[in-house]
């Protein structure tokens, strides 16, 4: 994956990017064969239905609306670093909740 125009940025100034989220993307990254992964359990369990996953501010099923949203900063690992240093974690990173 490209790194993108804003992952040299400073912590100060990566914060300041306001409208980032809206800009990032699951094609590419390192969740997609999560995701893909989620699909196939679903599958083998009989279940053909599979949830849209979008990328939001935080986990969440919104009330009413058959999609996952994931944090954003899991999209990219400048933005795990930065997650790390001001939360001290990084929750969702690991597998498996270990």
């Amino acid at each position: 994956m490209d790194s993108p125009d804003w992952s040299g940025l400073s912590d100060d100034e990566l914060l300041e990017k306001k409208n980032l989220p809206a800009r990032l993307k699951l094609d590419g990254t390192t969740l997609k064969p999560l995701i893909q992964q989620l699909y196939d359990e679903l599958s083998q369990k009989g279940l053909v239905f599979c949830p849209p996953c979008h990328i939001g501010d935080e986990w969440f099923v919104p009330v009413g609306i058959p999609a996952i949203f994931i944090p954003f900063f899991l999209t990219h690992d400048r933005l795990r670093q930065l997650e790390r240093k001001i939360i001290l974690e990084v929750e969702g990173e690991r597998r498996n909740g270990s």
